[in-house]
């Protein structure tokens, strides 16, 4: 059993389902931009979602998008309350934005590529951090505990975004992120896994936290972080064949 040195998820608002559709992204951050403001209520993933797809090359929404997409949407535009603009788990054509009078939040993302250990340091200051994580068959089925297993090798799936909420430490001394997916309360702990250590340092692409509203394209610049990553992986997947995508 993995015994939690941080664990943020009483803070937190319910887990939610992302549905068959690739907007783990807009999730994670949203679920980090309401623990940040104390916000009481959810979000509006749907407005992130919206807005960080058109800054995505192709404008595709059944193809994800990426870090520096949705830190664009959340410095330029940031996001209303879910009541705004309410999540539909399938996507709909035509797609474009109700007319929002409500207060929208803004909030600076940092793309970069935290190590382990820094992600445990942000995690001790009470930061959440959205991790973007290249899955394998081994996250499809973690076990009572919630973890997932270890497997090296794995067959990898895709990119796919989750919040690092905690870390903890295996009786052996081994270490583990507490992660919050968006699968709904049916996937791991009600909603939320263990990663061990080389798990992540394995499968981690990029990773992101939120900070006070900065100017982006400075920030960006400043930031180390490779080719970004397309993070649009669904609930969805038939093992040993092809993702089934949103």
């Amino acid at each position: 059993m993995i015994v939690p040195t941080i664990d943020l998820r009483p803070t937190l608002l319910p887990v939610r389902h992302q549905g068959r559709r690739p907007s783990c992204l807009a999730f994670a951050c949203s679920t980090a931009h309401e623990h940040k403001i104390c916000s009481g209520e959810h979000l509006c993933v749907e407005y992130l979602h919206y807005q960080a797809v058109t800054r995505t090359p192709g404008r595709n929404p059944s193809a994800g998008t990426t870090m520096f997409a949705a830190a664009a949407a959340l410095a330029e535009t940031g996001q209303p309350a879910e009541a705004a603009w309410p999540y539909c788990a399938l996507q709909v054509s035509p797609w474009a934005p109700p007319d929002i009078t409500s207060a929208f939040y803004r909030a600076t993302l940092r793309p970069s590529r935290l190590h382990f250990d820094e992600v445990v340091v942000a995690l001790d200051k009470n930061q959440p951090v959205v991790l973007g994580l290249v899955i394998t068959d081994a996250f499809y089925r973690p076990d009572s505990q919630g973890l997932v297993a270890d497997r090296n090798p794995d067959i990898e799936r895709g990119g796919h975004a989750v919040l690092a909420v905690g870390h903890g430490a295996f009786p052996a001394g081994s270490r583990a992120l507490l992660i919050r997916n968006s699968w709904g309360t049916g996937w791991g702990l009600g909603g939320y896994g263990w990663l061990p250590q080389p798990y992540v340092e394995r499968q981690l692409r990029e990773s992101a936290v939120l900070g006070p509203v900065l100017n982006y394209r400075t920030n960006v610049r400043n930031n180390r972080i490779g080719a970004p990553t397309i993070l649009n992986r669904s609930c969805v997947v038939a093992v040993g064949a092809a993702f089934s995508k949103a």
